[in-house]
């Protein structure tokens, strides 16, 4: 009777031991089938590059990129922190300008201490020789005298603006006089031996300079000063 009672405990411990391992096994069963999947691997950034991957039917599958592996297959969308964290290639900048840019040109000096152009040397001023004046409709006497009067002047021009460029050079002026006495549209018709500087300071000077009264409105004038170096 002892072996029968004893007997008859241990096969409902067993029994029961059954009942509790079938249930654990029916629960990780279930576990198994609806629980979530494992989370994709997840890869160093320096395993591949950034995309916009897209599916055709659902529109953009990864709307902040997404991290890619063509050799094994991986991809890893984005989260929003990440776009903005280092992880897309940074937008073209443009070219930075060249130190230079913007800045004035260096003036022009002269080249390896050279000598200034002859336009700016002071040269000995010449001797000036008004010739006799040629009239058109009409005379303004003594205009010879008043011309010798300033031949320095004259002189200065030429000297000041490069001087002579031989022993001997000339000038022909060609001027209206009006009723008020005064030289007006001064020209240089031929000029030999001095500059162009030289020309437009004596053109200057000239201008409404008195030169005498016209016997008649007006008056054309035309005189060649003739130029000589000094010995």
């Amino acid at each position: 009777m002892r072996w029968r009672a004893a007997g008859g405990r241990l096969g409902q411990w067993t029994v029961s031991v059954a009942l509790s391992i079938s249930a654990i096994g029916a629960c990780v069963g279930a576990a198994t089938e609806g629980g979530a999947q494992p989370a994709s691997p997840q890869g160093p950034p320096s395993q591949g590059w950034i995309t916009a991957a897209s599916d055709a039917d659902a529109g953009p599958r990864c709307p902040h990129g997404a991290l890619e592996d063509p050799h094994h297959g991986f991809v890893r969308c984005l989260e929003p922190g990440e776009a903005d964290a280092g992880w897309l290639p940074p937008p073209p900048q443009p070219e930075p300008p060249p130190d230079d840019a913007g800045a004035p040109p260096p003036d022009a000096g002269p080249i390896d201490g050279g000598a200034p152009d002859a336009s700016v040397v002071s040269a000995p001023p010449p001797l000036v020789e008004v010739k006799e004046p040629e009239f058109m409709n009409g005379d303004v006497p003594n205009v010879a005298k008043r011309l010798e009067k300033v031949s320095s002047d004259l002189a200065k021009c030429v000297a000041d603006n490069g001087g002579l460029s031989g022993a001997t050079g000339t000038i022909k002026l060609q001027f209206l006089v009006r009723v008020r006495g005064r030289a007006e549209g001064v020209e240089i018709l031929d000029a030999r031996g001095v500059t162009s500087d030289a020309q437009r300071c004596i053109r200057q000077f000239l201008k409404n300079r008195a030169i005498g009264t016209p016997s008649a409105d007006p008056v054309g004038v035309t005189v060649t000063l003739s130029l000589r170096a000094q010995k």
